[in-house]
């Protein structure tokens, strides 16, 4: 138990700080839908507020509802660490990864109505959708806790 919020605890204090930071930095400092190119033709930070939640899905839903949903996913994924009898790192790593990315995004939406995104790759005019640290946290842990649970069945 010491241990998942050792590593928790390491984990989601600097993906919120530095998620938090970011998006003051973009709002305070790019115009919203502007950008700065990073590498022509391929990444630029911009400015993209985002009221739905991945790639804007769910951008018609009032933002209530997101709010209580991603907290109920907090607290499902939280429950899920400390009481599972899973203690390897990599579990307890992704776990950290989903709840720090998702509650940053959480805060956000909480204060703001909507996430900023900022992280634009592109290839010319073909456009993944933009994301934010948060963003990368949810889906990196997500993809850790796949290879996790595998490992351990």
């Amino acid at each position: 138990m010491k241990k998942k919020l050792i590593i928790l605890a390491s984990i989601f204090i600097p993906v919120l700080i530095l998620d938090q930071l970011l998006k003051s930095f973009i709002n305070n400092g790019i115009s919203l839908t502007g950008k700065i190119t990073v590498i022509n033709h391929y990444f630029n930070i911009a400015h993209i507020d985002n009221t739905g939640v991945a790639f804007g899905f769910m951008s018609g839903y009032s933002a209530l509802f997101i709010i209580f949903l991603t907290s109920l996913i907090i607290g499902a994924i939280t429950y899920f660490l400390f009481k599972a009898k899973i203690d390897s790192n990599l579990f307890i790593v992704s776990s950290s990864l989903i709840i720090s990315g998702a509650f940053s995004n959480l805060l956000s939406r909480i204060f703001q109505g909507y996430v900023i995104d900022f992280l634009d790759f592109h290839i010319y005019a073909y456009h993944w959708p933009s994301f934010n640290l948060a963003d990368s946290s949810v889906v990196v842990g997500t993809i850790l806790l796949f290879i996790s649970v595998i490992k351990y069945i």
